[in-house]
């Protein structure tokens, strides 16, 4: 998979100290210099206008050109098998892939780009375009665009919102990772885990459709629902909803934020919890545990999976957030299961985890880096993406050959759901804000413990902005 990190923003940590200045990765060697032969200087009449054309016409790309990646084994193999395809159609043009882990990463991109020796074209998550951006490590890549016909008109806005930076595209997206809800089918199907019969949720469902389905769903070892009198909230043996709104502050929070009319933070990146809207959210959430007792505390969540995007595959849990990641570990877990939209309150919104690529505005073979960045943003290089079956491609001309592949759930939801992702952009500190800060102050409010309002106080003075 080529998703943000891994599991992206439900795991990130922040950066690592970057005193460890790496050595350069090489990338940025010369191109092919040699020059297509110019008409006869004697104005030879006989030159033919097609020797003419041949002649004025670019050169096609080539030389060598260095990509580099984070990423598994796996997926760095997978890269090496896309860029055949790549050269398939730019045979001259040598692509060396160099990978390294995420936190090491980012220290050799840190120290790269303050020595002017960044890889030609490098991957890119969409959590530091705006801190690389500024560190003038990403070439502003509108006039590439502009020339060349590229169609930005393939992605949605939000897709392509998360590599921009003040409002330049400087870096075009690979994949997008969504987070949606999904749900066990068994559990629903079956009359012992479903006693009052709950429907399964669906597209454009309400957070108060899903709390009403929730209740009959979660049971006590007595037998007894969620809506039930009697219903023992320390007993519970099926939750009918997991999530971990604090933890997930990004990929959960922030878009239910967006969904109620409300945001994480402003335009001018001052903290935006405490205005009316946002508060009825928090509350709604701490709701979820202290009142409706459909969703367990934190630390109930834990006894069940320290993941809480994995909860679905212990088997005890209805409907969970997730990403389009965990699909593969609900597999693995044998639980049969399905896909729909986040719940809303006004509008249905989710984020769209976006891997990007950028290059740097140093390469010294543009026209080959450009080639292979286009290629893997492109119509080409996003279908032979999706043909592998493990990233979701960005690109929505790759969509039918990612759902061309049966997985036995409703991969639609993945595709469907980029339709509705919040344009709300990662900029220096909100890392830190939604990494470290909010998990750290709503954690236990969010469980039913601890005053909401109090927690904001706390974190607008943690966050400083």
């Amino acid at each position: 998979m080529s998703h943000t990190k891994k599991n992206a923003v439900k795991t990130l940590a922040p950066l690592t100290a970057l005193g460890l200045i790496l050595a350069a990765c090489g990338g940025n060697s010369n191109a092919d210099s040699s020059a297509s032969p110019s008409p006869s200087a004697s104005g030879d009449a006989s030159a033919s206008p097609s020797a003419s054309a041949s002649a004025s016409a670019p050169a096609e790309p080539s030389g060598k050109v260095t990509y580099m990646m984070w990423g598994t084994e796996e997926e760095v193999n997978q890269t090496k098998d896309l860029l055949k395809k790549f050269n398939e159609k730019y045979p001259k043009v040598e692509v060396d892939v160099v990978s390294k882990d995420w936190g090491t990463y980012w220290t050799a991109i840190t120290a790269q780009a303050a020595s002017k020796s960044l890889p030609d074209v490098y991957k890119m998550s969409y959590a530091y375009v705006d801190k690389y951006a500024k560190l003038g490590a990403m070439k502003d890549l509108t006039d590439l665009i502009a020339s060349s016909g590229f169609n930005l008109g393939d992605f949605e806005p939000g897709v392509l919102a998360a590599h921009q930076s003040g409002g330049k595209q400087v870096s075009l997206p690979r994949d997008s990772n969504t987070i949606v809800l999904y749900y066990n089918k068994k559990l629903f199907e079956d009359a012992k885990t479903n006693p009052l019969g709950a429907p399964v949720p669906t597209n454009d469902m309400t957070w108060d459709q899903l709390i009403d389905i929730a209740k009959k769903m979660t049971i006590d070892k007595s037998g007894k629902t969620a809506g039930d009198a009697g219903f023992n909230g320390a007993q519970t043996s099926q939750w009918g909803f997991v999530m971990d709104a604090a933890g997930s502050a990004d990929s959960v929070l922030e878009p239910q934020l967006w969904s109620n009319g409300a945001k994480m933070v402003n335009d001018d990146e001052s903290l935006a919890l405490n205005t009316p809207e946002a508060l009825e959210v928090l509350n709604k959430f701490a709701g979820l545990v202290a009142t409706d007792h459909v969703t367990p505390s934190f630390s109930q969540s834990q006894t069940l999976s320290k993941d809480p995007f994995l909860a679905l595959a212990t088997g005890k849990v209805a409907m969970s957030f997730g990403g389009s990641w965990s699909a593969n570990e609900y597999k693995k877990a044998g639980i049969a299961f399905d896909t729909v939209l986040p719940p809303k309150f006004k509008e249905t919104k989710t984020v769209v985890q976006v891997a990007g690529n950028a290059m740097s505005p140093n390469s010294k073979n543009e026209a080959a880096a450009w080639a292979l960045l286009s290629w893997l943003a492109g119509p080409e290089g996003q279908i032979a993406l999706a043909e592998q079956g493990q990233s979701i491609p960005a690109n929505k001309q790759a969509a039918s050959a990612y759902l061309g592949i049966d997985d036995g759930y409703n991969k639609q939801t993945f595709i469907e759901a980029q339709k509705y992702a919040i344009t709300a952009p990662f900029f220096d500190g909100k890392d830190k804000l939604m990494w470290e800060i909010v998990p750290q102050k709503l954690q236990q409010p969010l469980s039913g413990k601890g005053d909401v309002g109090k927690a904001i106080e706390e974190i607008a003075k943690l966050y400083g902005k």
